[in-house]
């Protein structure tokens, strides 16, 4: 059976508050939802099945945003993520599932250390950072189905607006989005019966966080939005590296 009954019972409050993070800061939602529901469902189910709830969320996110796209900084990563994401879907289908686990494990880990105590940068990134920047997201959007870290952290060093930088991120998402489906569908773990089920069972909550998020929005601040995405990733992380290297 895919869904147990405490599957059942907080993989729609896991998806609710994912889609509130997106609708607050223009990302954030498949952080907060992957790893959280790899604790529940297979991961190889979660991330197809997320990947079919979040085309729609990150399409009327963009929309939302589009009028402050930054076309410009956009571009650069569009062909290197491209290339990532190839590499990354590769990998999800070939590697055990234990070991996308605990990769996903470390990186959720990794990235919640890193943006709870990291510094503001004070220079700008060279544009050339747009080449490995896309190509690493788009590995691990491709394999753990979240290539946004590093998309914020590139973009954050170089758009300083908060409007210019939600939104581009959100334009960034919408392709990597659109390009994931397609290459998930090709890979053949779009087919599979169980992530349909997963992604019907969980999208009416889509719109639900999403509602929330929005009515949120002008009520926190962008450092309290940011200690909490890094206390619930690092406690998160953890999480799904022990449950990878118990089931190994």
């Amino acid at each position: 059976m895919l869904f147990s009954l405490h599957a059942a019972l907080f993989a729609p409050l896991i998806v609710v508050v994912a889609y509130i993070v997106l609708a607050i800061g223009g990302f954030g939602s498949a952080l907060i939802a992957i790893p959280l529901l790899a604790l529940l469902i297979p991961v190889k189910v979660v991330i197809p099945a997320l990947l079919l709830v979040d085309i729609l969320a990150t399409t009327l996110t963009g929309l939302r945003f589009r009028k402050d796209v930054d076309l410009a900084e956009m571009k650069p990563l569009i062909a290197p993520t491209l290339v990532g994401l190839i590499a990354g879907v590769t990998l999800l289908v070939k590697l055990p599932s234990h070991w996308v686990l605990s990769a996903l494990g470390v990186f959720i880990l990794g990235y919640g250390v890193y943006s709870l105590i990291g510094k503001p940068r004070r220079h700008p990134h060279s544009k050339w950072w747009a080449v490995p920047a896309g190509v690493s997201g788009g590995v691990c959007g491709g394999l753990f189905g979240m290539g946004g870290p590093v998309y914020v952290v590139y973009l954050a060093g170089r758009l300083r607006e908060a409007a210019r930088l939600r939104a581009t991120l959100s334009a960034v998402f919408t392709i990597n989005t659109a390009a994931r489906l397609l290459m998930l569908l090709a890979s053949g773990l779009l087919l599979q019966k169980e992530v349909w089920i997963a992604a019907a069972y969980l999208l009416p909550f889509m719109p639900l966080g999403l509602l929330i998020g929005h009515r949120l929005h002008v009520k926190l601040s962008a450092q309290q939005i940011v200690w909490f995405l890094s206390v619930l990733l690092i406690l998160t992380g953890a999480s799904v590296l022990w449950k990878a290297l118990a089931a190994a």
